[in-house]
């Protein structure tokens, strides 16, 4: 009994401690409420007591578990707090005394919640498997997903499409293709437009597709031992995600791309629970072909993270190597197959090689726009692309369209003959510049790892409408005016209020990671394999970020739930059926 309010009595002055420095660090605590301090103490209160009472499961750990665990919650908390951290301008007027209590009590405090999360997650265990469920279950699982999102096709009927949306919407209805938007899914709406010559169309075929990839997803889960319940719980909360529900019926390549991402990532973890045995199966392979040339040719970084990720799963899985070979070949062939000879015959026109120099533009605007140190040699190089005028004029440190759609803009000064001219400009200023160009990475890339949207920077997230002054007419319906409204009120919060959990890939990232590293804990180093190619993915994605949209890591989103399921599976000491 003593030990217990002990316990509790601590739990409640660290809580009170360190929920007055977590508050600190977002916001002044005169402008938090006493409903929202309270709470959080609460919360911690709970998570503190929870941690104290769990602690005996991690010295149960072997040493190098245990030390790996430690290891993990206090570099991924440092991580956390960097991508969490704000511009704080109100911090300025305190002491340095104050401010270190702010930076450590949160850090503590995020450990806590994070050793918390893992300790709860190893405690749960659900180890009964079913090797007798239906595939009608694939169904079950979809349709509130089926039935949820079609609300949203009737609330913005028949669809929504950005300027990019309608650019490839031509293509598809005049045959005059261009490589900048994958020709793949300009050639999947000319196929669904045959049948109905609406957007609609496309936003039925998105919301049938990625629903039945939802309800696969959860009965391959079911049949490795998660809850049911959980389960259900999952396929509600795919559903009801603004994000997925709007989506669904937005005409972005984006969308398809990272369904397959989440195909991929469940063929993984069937792959990684039966050690490999899995891609035995012939049907199995050619389903997993299929997957992956969708990774490939729905935009134009997939070939390269597929590669990759079909690399790593040879080495992995070798001992059926015969089959990752085929599937390579196949795929490699069927890539230059369709970028080749197809697309001669289709006199696709090349997309723009300049989209792969965002990092560097931004870096070299922001030396340019800060005065930083230039030679008059490379002045007048970069003076030949763009006037320098304009370079400071236009340079935003969060987008690339102002200077690369610039009309001055000289791409000839790049491509094709000047590319090593630049890069070594590029280079040389970096290395005489490195304050202002590590400066221009990390604003240009904070929709990558920056889980709290920077004050002077954006996050596009989505559209409720057709574009605006498309010359084929589209415009958008309102069916029923109240659903609408309801609708749109919905997506409003979970972009304001709700931003920072929802609307920032970084958040997903982040927890992905913690839940990986749950269920390495629980089976062994294979687990880091499900979640790869989305990391991949989102490695490919910081490289070469042109702006802050959210849908080129819409997939993290997805395979967050993915994530959380794999957290509480098992595969390590049982064997799984194929």
């Amino acid at each position: 009994m003593t030990t217990s309010l002990n316990r509790y009595l601590g739990s409640v002055i660290t809580a009170l401690l360190s929920g007055v420095a977590v508050i600190f660090f977002f916001t002044p605590i005169r402008d938090a409420s006493w409903l929202v301090i309270l709470l959080i103490i609460a919360l911690l209160t709970f998570c503190y007591n929870q941690v104290f009472q769990s602690i005996s499961i991690l010295k149960n750990f072997p040493k190098w578990k245990r030390h790996l665990t430690i290891g993990f919650t206090l570099l991924f908390s440092l991580l956390a707090v960097l991508s969490l951290k704000g511009e704080q301008l109100y911090l300025l007027d305190n002491s340095l005394l104050t401010r270190a209590y702010v930076y450590i009590g949160t850090y503590l405090t995020i450990c806590f919640i994070v050793l918390w999360i893992i300790l709860s997650l190893l405690n749960m265990e659900m180890d009964k498997i079913s090797h007798s469920i239906s595939k009608w279950n694939i169904l079950k699982y979809a349709l509130p997903s089926l039935m949820i999102w079609g609300l949203y096709l009737l609330a913005f009927f028949p669809g929504t499409m950005t300027a990019d949306s309608i650019y490839q919407w031509e293509q598809a209805h005049t045959g005059h293709f261009n490589d900048w938007h994958p020709v793949m899914y300009t050639l999947f709406i000319m196929l669904v437009t045959t049948l109905w010559d609406s957007p609609a169309a496309i936003g039925i075929s998105q919301i049938i597709i990625m629903s039945l990839t939802v309800g696969y997803c959860l009965y391959q889960f079911e049949k490795a031992g998660a809850n049911k319940t959980i389960i259900w719980v999952v396929s509600f909360a795919f559903a009801l995600s603004p994000i997925n529900g709007i989506y669904s019926v937005t005409i972005w390549k984006d969308i398809l791309y990272s369904t397959f991402l989440l195909l991929f990532t469940t063929i993984v973890f069937n792959l990684v629970i039966t050690n490999g045995k899995w891609i035995k199966n012939n049907s199995h392979l050619a389903f997993f072909i299929i997957v992956a040339l969708g990774v490939v040719f729905f935009r134009h970084n997939g070939f390269v993270v597929c590669l990759a990720m079909l690399i790593v799963l040879l080495v992995a899985f070798r001992q059926t190597w015969k089959q990752w070979l085929f599937a390579i070949s196949f795929i490699i062939a069927a890539h230059y197959a369709v970028t080749g000879p197809l697309f001669d015959y289709l006199k696709v026109v090349p997309s723009d090689p300049n989209e792969a120099l965002s990092i560097p533009t931004q870096q070299l605007a922001r030396v340019i726009a800060y005065d930083g140190n230039i030679t008059d040699e490379q002045a007048d190089y970069l003076n030949q692309i763009l006037p320098l005028s304009l370079w400071k004029k236009n340079y935003n440190p969060y987008v690339t369209d102002p200077i690369k759609f610039s009309k001055q803009y000289n791409r000839k000064a790049i491509f094709p003959n000047n590319l090593s001219n630049y890069l070594h400009t590029w280079w040389d200023i970096c290395l005489q510049n490195p304050k202002l160009s590590t400066q221009a990475l990390l604003k240009q890339t904070s929709l990558v790892w920056q889980m709290n949207q920077p004050a002077d920077g954006y996050t596009s997230t989505f559209v409720t409408n057709i574009f605006y002054g498309n010359k084929f007419g589209l415009k958008n319906q309102i069916i029923f005016d109240p659903l609408t409204i309801a609708v749109k009120k919905y997506l409003t919060i979970s972009d304001t209020t709700l931003k920072p959990l929802i609307w920032r890939p970084a958040t997903y990232t982040f927890l992905i990671l913690l839940f990986t590293f749950v269920a390495f804990l629980r089976n062994d180093w294979k687990a880091w394999l499900v979640p790869l190619i989305v990391l991949l993915n989102t490695g490919t994605v910081l490289i070469a970020l042109p702006a802050q949209d959210f849908r080129y890591l819409y997939s993290n989103s997805l395979v967050f739930f993915i994530a959380f399921l794999f957290a509480f599976i098992s595969y390590k000491k049982k064997e799984m059926s194929t």
